[in-house]
């Protein structure tokens, strides 16, 4: 039996993707601007960068207190701090007696066996050790360098790392294909299951693997010079990854946590990232995975959502927006009309209208909420990809007021490309002294 239009009944999704689209809209509406015709804008769009960059330089001393309950993520607010002061390109700079103080504390959570912790007294993890290594790198001196202890970090990530390939030894732990294992623990007569996937990495020690932790882990690895570059395949480090990664990929497309899982804006961006910087971006099937990332822009807010049927939220302008990016970067052919696979402008118009603060400063996931850090670091590098025209000379952007307001962002790094070229540099100099 066929269910009539009239008697379908609406989703609390439903309500709220209603909401959104009438904030937004009306917001477009008084600056004149329309996701049908992004091109034809001609009124100012404004990025309040000195605003912005006040609020930054001010949460270096003083966090907010709606920061309270995320007292474990040390190194998360200093690298979305420095990250967003160094993109901002602000001529103020951060005096170096600051950076000092900030190296200390980096330094008091890096754990006596290697990597970091995201507080004193933690075991170590591999999210909060990208974030202080990407901490490390926006800082951009030598006594930011120095504190990582690089053979214990390596020891680190190779006891992170999922390098069980013997599947066969546990057979009954294994799916049909026999790709991947679980290992089964009974404690206090209680079972206690945990993924180990050749070529993942767990968090922590017995901790879960995903392609979040994967992601973050040869992030570090590769700034820290620790990857072989020319023997990918049997580096402990590289061995497995990309088939770790394919097997990530879903019908619809795009990217899950981990196998079997659902598609997700994040994790696809932490997959395509990794494949990206071994060089292996065509070894997924990209031309499905292309489908899904086009249709995860919004049409009438000119965002990205992160999921199928989920709202708008400009974190995910950076972690959809910036894999069109790698794409192009990996092969031109990802293009279309010389321009970037998704309407740049749009993208830009829902940041600039819809999500920036400007009372206090400070982006915004969408209308109604109230800044953050972690929206703030991943709006403003979206805008600054989002700029990008393979045109030379050119800049894609709503007003010519843009230009020249942010640095270029590596979109794998996700941190400015003179700061990640200066670490990549430095460690490698180091390894060869």
């Amino acid at each position: 039996m066929q269910i009539s239009k009239a008697e379908e009944k609406k989703t609390k999704t439903d309500d709220d993707q209603e909401k959104i689209e009438l904030k937004v809209l009306k917001l477009f509406e008084e600056v004149g601007f329309t996701t049908k015709s992004s091109e034809d804008f001609q009124n100012e769009a404004k990025f309040y960068r000195i605003l912005h960059y006040d609020l930054f330089k001010k949460q270096i001393s003083q966090l907010s207190s709606g920061n309270i309950n995320l007292d474990s993520g040390y190194p998360w607010f200093i690298y979305w701090i420095l990250n967003c002061i160094v993109m901002c390109k602000d001529n103020n700079q951060i005096k170096y007696e600051t950076k000092l103080e900030i190296v200390q504390l980096l330094k008091e959570l890096q754990h006596e066996d290697g990597g970091f912790r995201g507080v004193a007294k933690c075991q170590a993890h591999i999210i909060s050790t990208y974030a202080a290594v990407m901490g490390i790198a926006c800082l951009g001196i030598p006594e930011a360098y120095d504190i990582i202890d690089i053979p214990k970090m390596k020891n680190f990530l190779l006891r992170m790392k999922n390098n069980n390939f013997n599947i066969n030894q546990n057979p009954s732990y294994t799916d049909k294909n026999g790709i991947y294992v679980i290992t089964k623990e009974i404690k206090d007569e209680c079972k206690s299951y945990h993924s180990v996937y050749p070529g993942a990495f767990q968090n922590h020690e017995s901790g879960e693997s995903d392609l979040r932790s994967t992601y973050c882990a040869l992030i570090v690895a590769s700034v820290l010079n620790l990857i072989n570059w020319n023997d990918l395949d049997n580096d402990p480090l590289t061995k497995g990854v990309v088939d770790y990664v394919k097997n990530c990929q879903t019908f619809e497309g795009g990217l899950g946590p981990e196998p079997f899982c659902e598609a997700h804006g994040g994790y696809s961006f932490c997959g395509m990232a990794t494949l990206a910087l071994l060089k292996k971006l065509n070894e997924i099937d990209v031309n499905s995975f292309l489908r899904w990332l086009v249709s995860r822009q919004m049409t009438k807010e000119g965002g990205f959502n992160g999921r199928t049927n989920k709202l708008v939220d400009s974190c995910y302008s950076f972690w959809q927006g910036s894999v069109f990016n790698m794409l192009y970067m990996a092969d031109k052919k990802y293009t279309f009309d010389d321009e970037l696979l998704y309407d740049q402008l749009s993208l830009q118009a829902y940041i600039l209208f819809a999500c920036q603060n400007t009372k206090i400063g400070g982006l915004i996931d969408k209308p109604g909420k109230y800044p953050d850090l972690y929206h703030s670091n991943y709006s403003i590098a979206s805008l600054s990809l989002s700029q990008q025209s393979l045109l030379e000379d050119l800049k894609v952007t709503l007003n010519v007021d843009l230009d020249d307001t942010f640095v270029k962002v590596n979109p794998i790094y996700c941190a400015p490309e003179d700061k990640i070229e200066m670490a990549l540099k430095y460690y490698a100099k180091k390894k060869n002294i």
